[in-house]
């Protein structure tokens, strides 16, 4: 009775690490990180788009300077983020809320040393019932591993730019084109695996199709 006990509890625990391990990958799947460069009093980007749930990464490189993006300074943002004033120093916020978020180094306002960051929310949900409702574009093959090719009836061209989304709904590359080619390859190599979608903008609409990395 004992070892049957000591079996079961083993075999919940093994469970709950296994669990808890997919949950902890779904997560960071779900996150992308933004690196922002503090440099010359500037931030490098100073305006971002991201989703909920991205984190933004300051590194400060050169300089003394601060992140300060409190509530008491910019009564608009969501909620409050910041450092304190130093250099050399690297420091990160998860951005949970959707909203506009404007932040600032405090002794180097006066030479535009601000920034703004713009968390929307996740889009997962309406890029699925696009791409569901997408059929123009041809797509293949898929799943792929190196590239996917894109058909493009000859009505719809020219293409005119391309988004690739993650999962999650946030946009990890954009291309502009000024082709009038009917076939498009697109590199997808430097993708990890798993489920993405494309959007492709041409001259007579747009189509939004989902495709899978291996």
């Amino acid at each position: 009775m004992h070892m049957k006990t000591s079996f079961t509890l083993n075999s919940f625990r093994l469970f709950l690490l296994t669990f808890g391990l997919a949950f902890l990958s779904l997560n960071l799947w779900a996150q992308t990180t933004h690196p922002v460069n503090v440099v010359n009093f500037a931030f490098s980007p100073a305006n971002l788009n991201i989703t909920v749930g991205d984190k933004v990464v300051w590194s400060d490189t050169e300089g003394t300077h601060n992140v300060d993006g409190l509530k008491s300074l910019f009564s608009n943002n969501p909620v409050s983020f910041g450092n304190s004033l130093g250099s050399g120093w690297t420091y990160s916020f998860t951005f949970a809320t959707p909203g506009t978020y404007n932040y600032q180094c405090d002794p180097h306002t006066g030479f535009g040393m601000v920034g703004k960051i713009v968390v929307s929310s996740n889009t997962t949900s309406t890029i699925q019932s696009l791409a569901n409702n997408s059929g123009h574009i041809l797509l293949y093959p898929n799943p792929a591993s190196q590239y996917i090719d894109l058909k493009i009836p000859a009505d719809y061209s020219p293409i005119n730019t391309l988004k690739v989304y993650t999962l999650a709904g946030a946009v990890i590359d954009e291309q502009a084109f000024s082709s009038n080619s009917l076939l498009l390859r697109y590199d997808i190599s430097k993708f990890r695996s798993g489920i993405y979608f494309i959007e492709i903008n041409a001259q007579s609409g747009k189509d939004i199709l989902k495709f899978v990395k291996q």
